[in-house]
């Protein structure tokens, strides 16, 4: 008798249930719900990265670009203008702002101006990146800075 009644409540547990199922897909759901977000949150800021790696990239282009100007031509809106840049899938849109030339009170320190640079990726208008830039006239003349 006691066999009998063993062997049932054996019988009776060797399945699973519907709930179980039930609460384990919901469990599962869940879990891959999370696991969903935090990729699509890791895409995001992976694209973000890309954007303003790609956006300092062209900034320093244009430090390196406007550096090697002779300082004549800094006034000059053939070299200096709007324009814009692809890099990557997205284009960057830098300007220039030319301030005037200025002197300083000391004494021998040569003029300079002052050159605003902003670069703007087209894909996410609010990263903007700016800095100024400060030239001045070279000490000496050579053939290799004389601007001609």
């Amino acid at each position: 008798m006691k066999r009998r009644i063993r062997n049932r409540a054996l019988r009776a547990r060797s399945g699973m249930t519907l709930i179980e199922v039930i609460v384990a897909c919901t469990l599962l759901a869940i879990t891959f719900t999370g696991l969903t977000a935090v990729a699509i949150k890791m895409g995001a800021r992976t694209r973000s990265n890309a954007i303003i790696e790609q956006r300092t990239a062209i900034f320093f282009q244009e430090v390196n670009r406007l550096e090697s100007m002779p300082y004549d031509s800094l006034t000059n809106a053939r070299f200096l203008q709007t324009d814009s840049v692809k890099s990557g899938k997205g284009y960057y849109v830098w300007t220039y702002s030319v301030g005037s030339e200025q002197y300083s009170n000391k004494s021998g320190v040569l003029p300079y101006r002052d050159v605003t640079l902003t670069v703007t990726p087209r894909l996410a208008p609010t990263a903007i990146q700016t800095g100024t830039i400060r030239r001045s006239r070279s000490p000496f003349s050579s053939a290799i800075n004389s601007g001609a």
